[in-house]
């Protein structure tokens, strides 16, 4: 469907038309005529001869052209008229040809490469000003449509001044609009907008029309192919962004990768070409790339890591099996084959770019990537048994199961950065100033600072991943602006207090709404005050939703590698870090699994499922392999948990220190007395007496009468002490159950000896015995009867 701007061009350019209109009016014989040559020797053979009004009737078909062309663009000046038409006779004269032929070099030798050039060539004066008659002649040249293609001669002149010659005040206004369309998108008036004015005029000449409505992909390509000069395409990323934004063009060109536009897309190209992974060096057979490529364009999965993994297995197949070329030709015993291949494979073995795993060249690979290998290729003849492409010969899932040794070394471990480390790392993100900002040429940070500040608040406190980053929307701050109270503990809430953030979907959940610092919310709202307001909404890939992406400037959202390739370091920069640690190094993922751990071992932490929740996981496993214990807090936990404490029971000594100064310890006499509670026990071997937490009442034991613990306690040389005791397991059963199991310990006990000897069975004997009493003679007695 046409867009309105394009039907406003359609329209405004039916009042338009190209300045010189009957091009087949004009002779265009090549050759000079007789009378021509000789008015041209006798006007330029013989010194200072002016053109007469005989030499214009003789020189018609030569002046005429010229003359028409500077009426269209509106010369007036009666003297540079002159002046201009001299200088072309004067290159025909030159050339002895009419300029209808002249070739490229020709056109070229007659401008000259430079102003000193030009005023040289035709004896004039030096002067540094630049002659208007020399962007005369190119005007002509492009007006009169004499070469198939007259940009190189516009490159020799100014473009912007050459543009404004040709479409005069049309052109000055698509010029405006474009500057003001790039100040909306965040682009700042630098010594840039005369590269913008250059950029621009380019374009619309090559397109031979001074509206932007009219440019169309096929010129911009044209213009990398073949401008030869860089500031003409230094900016014309930049002008596509504008024009895309208008929905002029139905794509933006790809990212400057270069000081050079011409350059980069070459590069872009080549790395375009590497990622899709076109055969290289004929390392995989054609047929064998061809079931890739057709994999690729069916899968509805995001991820394309699966890919590469495929197009590594056909490498592998190239020299060992060169005879399979299709999913089809597959069985359990290559399956089994290829498993084992890639349980030996190292870094760096069947790809075609290293240059990044030059750390890691010819180590094993981890576990996890050795299972990633595997999942690509049962991925693939899964699928393509699934669709119908190749009979079921096997069963992925069998024949490529992950060995039981590279699944059981796959495991949860979080990369968490420390916390000194991330102390600074967060003392940096609060505190970033604009002489932090990196400076390109212009001295102009490439982004404001406030974006800047949101975007390190937002990775340092939300923990968000990279894409959800990247995919937040413009309005996602919410405010609590009320008091609520929280059921589960009746706390109130004030309003203000909580800041709320809406995460858009991601790979395991819907979208959902998340509480985070008010920070975040601050910073957030400091960059959408000063974010340009004309930003174009774009795609988001993920939900096909057209939406204003919070962070983008100029018309384009941050790169997928900017958090750690420019963030990440600008922090380390300000905090005096290294941007790396024994895990390896800080990206912003690592963010996320140090923010889960955090809460999980804060002093209120969050339990397993609140975490769940917070990091938008959609299974529980999945927050396993964020969540990591702070060996800090496990050691607290340790201590309070009381083991040694447990296993030791303390109980309190009295030691008689006359009874050891005086050497009656020695001779044997009483002098330790452990406090039971109800009595003393002066037995010094106490604590390995199996009847301590039931005395058996032994001759060692002291009951707590009133005189005898006033005599024990009140002795002015007792010390007093505590003695750690280990206790048995039906001891620690006594400790925690209570009454019942102490009588059955005491039941348990009842045969058990003493230290004294005797068991409690015979002590309770000989105490019955002691306390009888002895009748010697026993009569009854016999009321008499009361006589009557």
């Amino acid at each position: 469907m046409t867009s309105p701007l394009r039907q406003d061009a359609q329209a405004r350019s039916d009042s338009w038309s190209w300045p010189v209109l009957s091009l087949s009016a004009y002779d265009r014989t090549p050759f000079l005529q007789e009378q021509e040559q000789a008015e041209l020797d006798r006007i330029f053979l013989t010194p200072r001869v002016l053109i007469l009004e005989g030499s214009h009737r003789i020189l018609h078909r030569l002046i005429q052209p010229v003359q028409d062309v500077l009426s269209s663009i509106g010369l007036t000046r009666r003297a540079l008229c002159v002046k201009t038409i001299r200088f072309v006779l004067a290159e025909i004269h030159k050339h002895h040809s009419t300029f209808w032929t002249w070739t490229l070099e020709e056109w070229r030798e007659s401008i000259c490469e430079s102003n000193k050039a030009f005023y040289e060539r035709h004896h004039l004066k030096p002067s540094k000003t630049p002659h208007p008659a020399r962007r005369l002649l190119v005007v002509m040249a492009y007006l009169l449509d004499i070469l198939p293609d007259p940009m190189p001669l516009l490159e020799m002149t100014s473009l912007p001044d050459s543009l404004h010659t040709i479409f005069g005040r049309i052109a000055d206004a698509s010029l405006e609009r474009m500057v003001a369309l790039l100040k909306e998108y965040g682009y700042r008036k630098t010594r840039g907008s005369v590269g913008i004015a250059s950029s621009l005029a380019y374009l619309l000449l090559r397109n031979r029309s001074p509206y932007l409505e009219h440019l169309t992909l096929e010129i911009f390509e044209d213009a990398l192919r073949h401008c030869s000069r860089p500031v003409p395409t230094k900016y014309l990323f930049q002008i596509s962004k504008a024009l895309y934004g208008q929905r002029i063009l139905p794509a933006p060109l790809p990212p400057v990768l270069g000081s050079r536009i011409r350059k980069s897309q070459r590069q872009e190209l080549s790395l375009l070409s590497r990622r899709e992974g076109r055969p290289e060096e004929d390392s995989i057979d054609p047929e064998w790339f061809s079931w890739c490529q057709r994999w690729k364009q069916q899968t509805t999965l995001q991820d394309k890591k699966l890919y590469y993994h495929m197009l590594k297995a056909g490498r592998w197949l190239k020299i060992h099996h060169p005879e399979i070329t299709s999913p089809a030709h597959w069985d359990y015993a290559l399956a089994a084959e290829y498993v084992a291949a890639v349980n030996n494979m190292k870094v760096g073995e069947w790809v075609t770019q290293t240059k990044r795993l030059a750390n890691r060249m010819g180590l094993p690979l981890a576990p996890a990537a050795k299972s990633q290998q595997i999942q690509g290729m049962r991925q693939l003849l899964r699928d393509c048994q699934e669709w119908r492409w190749i009979p079921a010969q096997l069963n992925p899932d069998r024949a490529l199961s992950i060995p039981r040794s590279i699944r059981q070394m796959i495991k949860p471990h979080p990369r968490v950065v420390s916390k000194d480390l991330w102390a600074k790392i967060l003392w940096a993100a609060m505190n970033l100033q604009k002489e932090d900002l990196p400076l390109p040429n212009n001295n102009i940070p490439y982004y404001p600072l406030e974006m800047v500040r949101a975007l390190a608040i937002v990775w340092c406190f939300a923990a968000l991943r990279g894409d959800e980053i990247r995919r937040l929307r413009v309005g996602c701050i919410r405010w609590q602006y009320e008091d609520v109270m929280i059921p589960e503990t009746g706390e109130i809430l004030p309003k203000d207090a909580v800041c709320f953030l809406d995460i858009p979907v991601n790979k395991t959940s819907t979208a959902y709404t998340k509480p985070v610092h008010p920070l975040v919310g601050q910073r957030i709202a400091e960059w959408e005050q000063v974010r340009p307001k004309g930003q174009p909404e774009k795609l988001d890939k993920k939900t096909s939703e057209t939406v204003p992406f919070l962070f983008s400037f100029r018309s384009a959202r941050i790169s997928p590698t900017y958090i750690n390739e420019s963030l990440i370091p600008l922090l380390g920069a300000k905090a005096g870090i290294p941007i790396q640690d024994s895990r390896g190094k800080i990206t912003s993922h690592r963010a996320r699994a140090t923010i889960a751990s955090m809460l999980y071992n804060a002093k209120n932490p969050l339990n397993i499922f609140q975490l769940q929740k917070y990091l938008g996981h959609k299974v529980l496993s999945s927050t396993q392999h964020y969540a990591q214990v702070d060996p800090t807090k496990l050691a607290s936990d340790v201590a309070k948990a009381n083991y040694f404490e447990q296993n030791l029971a303390t109980i309190e000594v009295l030691l008689d220190q006359e009874a050891i100064m005086n050497g009656q310890a020695s001779r044997g006499e009483v002098w330790k007395y452990y406090d039971l509670g109800h009595g003393f026990c002066t037995n010094p071997f106490w604590a390995s007496c199996a009847h301590r937490m039931a005395c058996a009442r032994c001759p060692f034991y002291r009951p707590k009468t009133a005189t005898t613990e006033q005599l024990v306690e009140g002795k002015a040389n007792l010390v007093r002490m505590l003695e750690f005791v280990s206790l048995t397991e039906d001891e620690k059963l006594l400790v925690t159950e209570g009454i019942e199991l102490h009588q059955a310990l005491i039941e348990k006990l009842v045969d058990v000896p003493t230290l004294a000897g005797p068991t409690p069975r015979e002590l309770e004997a000989q105490q019955q015995r002691e306390a009888m009493i002895p009748v010697k003679g026993i009569q009854r007695f016999k009321k008499e009867k009361k006589l009557q």
